[in-house]
């Protein structure tokens, strides 16, 4: 009888304690999941967005990138912030912690703008991204911001010409394509940027010549909607082809001088991502289809028939894809020749 009783009571244990059992073993085997962090988050704990941080801290928009559902932002690794020059004076301008820390003013004013720029207030993945590419407009906190253009070139994404060298990095509230180099967004068109920075005076007095001598208003025509792709050489540039001052300008009769400046420019909007070996049309072939470029990939270089088979006249690109209102400009280290 109480053998009875114990293996009663025993069974009447086990059975009791299964639910508890099954419980413990559904605990110890359910998979760990880990929930995406935030933009903010994915920033503050990348090793190699350190700047960005900083900078992101600096504009206050933590709380921004960390709570705004569905964003897209091609974040700028620490190596971009270090090459990035926005004076143009020659010295990086937020490569350190510091920097950034010490904007203020305009200069945040700035920094701000440029974060917007990196922006999109839709989530984006880099399979949406196409061999026709896409373009969208920025954030901007009224209306819509200036827009970047995104493109595949083979197996690579583009931003503006810069390459992502990481997409798809995953946030709670949108996706991360990392890039390495800081975007920086347009204030002025072709014309306007020729017109205000002083490493263009020579091509500026190049241009009014021509529209003073009887020519074609290049300076307006490079003001409109475009899209445009110029290939602009700086005063530097001038000089290595011979042009050494304004005067020597004055000797190339107006109609050449006409011919030269409108071989510069492309009627499209052409990053260095998106040059390909071979010969292009430009705004002088409208009218002479016996003159085109000639693109060569090292370097890059573009140029005309008159700069000749050496390649070491031939003009090479030294500052590629400066966004402008109405296009793209390219700085060259010599002056196109039809």
């Amino acid at each position: 009888m109480k053998r009875y009783n114990f293996f009663r009571m025993t069974s009447l244990a086990l059975v009791l304690s299964l639910p508890f059992l099954i419980t413990s073993c559904d605990k110890d085997d359910d998979p760990v999941v880990t929930q995406p962090k935030t933009i903010t988050e994915t920033v503050v704990d990348g090793t190699n967005f350190t700047l960005l941080e900083a900078a992101v801290v600096q504009a206050g928009y933590a709380n921004l990138l960390g709570t705004t559902a569905n964003l897209t932002v091609f974040a700028p690794n620490d190596d971009a912030f270090r090459q990035l020059d926005i004076t143009g004076d020659g010295v990086p301008d937020l490569d350190t912690e510091a920097k950034i820390k010490a904007l203020t003013g305009a200069s945040l004013d700035l920094l701000k703008s440029v974060l917007n720029y990196h922006v999109l207030t839709a989530k984006v993945p880099s399979s949406a991204i196409t061999t026709a590419g896409i373009e969208s407009a920025t954030y901007a906190t009224t209306g819509s911001g200036p827009k970047l253009f995104a493109k595949l070139n083979g197996t690579k994404a583009f931003i503006n010409g810069v390459e992502v060298v990481s997409a798809d990095v995953a946030a709670s509230n949108g996706v991360i394509h990392v890039i390495n180099k800081v975007l920086i967004p347009p204030t002025v068109t072709i014309t306007g940027a020729v017109a205000s920075l002083p490493q263009f005076s020579r091509l500026l007095y190049a241009i009014n010549r021509v529209k003073n001598g009887g020519g074609a208003d290049i300076a307006a025509a490079l003001n409109g909607a475009g899209p445009f792709a110029v290939f602009a050489p700086d005063n530097t540039a001038f000089s290595n082809s011979g042009f050494t001052t304004d005067a020597s300008l004055d000797a190339v009769p107006v109609a050449d001088l006409q011919k030269i400046i409108l071989h510069h420019a492309v009627g499209a909007r052409v990053f260095s991502s998106d040059l390909t070996a071979g010969e292009v049309n430009s705004l002088l072939t409208a009218t002479d289809n016996t003159k085109k470029l000639t693109i060569n990939l090292t370097g890059p270089a573009v140029y005309g028939a008159g700069n000749g088979t050496n390649a070491a006249n031939w003009p090479k690109v030294k500052a590629a894809n400066l966004m402008m209102n109405n296009g793209v400009v390219h700085i060259i280290d010599r002056v196109i020749l039809p």
